[in-house]
């Protein structure tokens, strides 16, 4: 049933990692550490290593990095995936050997020990405008930029594993329209109206109401009320709740990426909400990475975790190197750290 999970991974020259490289991932993993060590880079990553089987799959992946940081995908996009002044990254995992190189004959020599992996007319290089050189498990393809910007569209679904990224922002309630289809695919309606019971027993259950051919409007049923309330009257820990739900069914067979899980979320509601990501993970056989700064967020992710199907990621900086590294704790290594103060979260 986890033979599609992500068990390792190594960096090199991606974003805001020169080196780095883990083994030992589970069924759901919590990233923790201070702020810019990483978290959002490294899931990021990982999305990029699960999906992108083939070079148009690898190209998907980037344009949807670059829309999802810089917010639109034009002709003034910046290159922003690459360590430092390096122009390549490589992603080595379990799944997938991915590899980027960005040539723009303007500014950069390429060499000759990396256009081996590549076809031969790709060395007279000057001849070429700008381009990324893609490779996927040896199979390798040139992009041009202009077409990078502007090329296909791909199906979501036609990706061979399906993942999806919870940001740190309320989500709009046309993605979660879009997340609960998937709900009302797999017949999972009810599981979601139970789970909400148990973050609110006023909630009835969860109403998606088609407003008009383009429009569709999300409403909460309560008890002792006739009328459905509209979900954009009830505050962001609700929206939250139902996003993550939605998303781990929406990722089913897959993955699913949350950052900074408890924005929204009262502290006392994180124990519930870590017992239904433990189960529902399970049952959709999901693989969750998912990004926090509470320390309480912590604590109740290992006091779900006694059987140690999920663990715990520390990202650090190494203060001689400046070179960002990972140390996991399992459920007694974590449950010593934080009762003895020890580094477990973003400050």
């Amino acid at each position: 049933m986890e033979n599609h999970f992500i068990k390792n991974i190594s960096f090199e020259n991606f974003k805001c990692f020169k080196k780095l490289e883990f083994d030992g991932f589970k069924r759901v993993n919590l990233i923790g550490g201070h702020n810019n060590v990483g978290k959002t880079s490294f899931m990021e990553g990982v999305d990029i290593a699960v999906c992108s089987d083939t070079i148009i799959s690898l190209t998907y992946k980037l344009k949807e990095m670059i829309r999802n940081r810089q917010n639109s995908l034009n002709d003034d996009f910046e290159i922003d995936f690459f360590y430092n002044d390096f122009i390549y990254f490589n992603i080595i995992s379990n799944i997938n050997n991915i590899k980027v190189k960005h040539v723009n004959n303007n500014n950069y020599i390429i060499e000759e020990s990396f256009l081996e992996e590549f076809d031969d007319e790709l060395k007279d290089s000057k001849k070429y405008s700008s381009y990324f050189l893609l490779s996927v498990n040896e199979k390798n393809e040139k992009i041009y930029l202009n077409y990078f910007i502007r090329s296909f569209r791909i199906i979501k679904e036609d990706l061979k594993y399906i993942s999806n990224f919870v940001h740190t922002s309320k989500m709009g309630e046309r993605d979660i329209a879009v997340l609960y289809g998937n709900l009302i695919n797999l017949s999972k309606e009810d599981y979601l109206d139970k789970s909400l019971q148990i973050f609110d027993n006023n909630i009835v259950g969860f109403r998606q109401i088609l407003k008009n051919r383009n429009e569709i409007v999300l409403k909460l049923k309560l008890k002792d009320i006739e009328k459905p309330i509209l979900l954009s009257s009830f505050g962001e820990g609700i929206n939250r709740y139902i996003a993550i739900i939605c998303a781990i069914w929406a990722s089913k067979d897959g993955y699913l990426f949350i950052d900074e899980i408890e924005n929204g979320i009262h502290y006392t509601n994180y124990p519930k909400l870590w017992k239904l990501i433990f189960d529902i993970s399970k049952e959709a056989n999901c693989q969750i990475f998912a990004a926090t700064h509470s320390k309480e967020c912590i604590e109740a992710f290992n006091n779900e975790n006694k059987n140690n199907e999920g663990l715990y990621l520390e990202f650090y900086r190494n203060q001689k190197t400046g070179l960002i590294n990972i140390k996991d704790r399992d459920n007694e290594q974590l449950e010593y750290a934080l009762l003895n103060n020890g580094e477990f979260r973003g400050e």
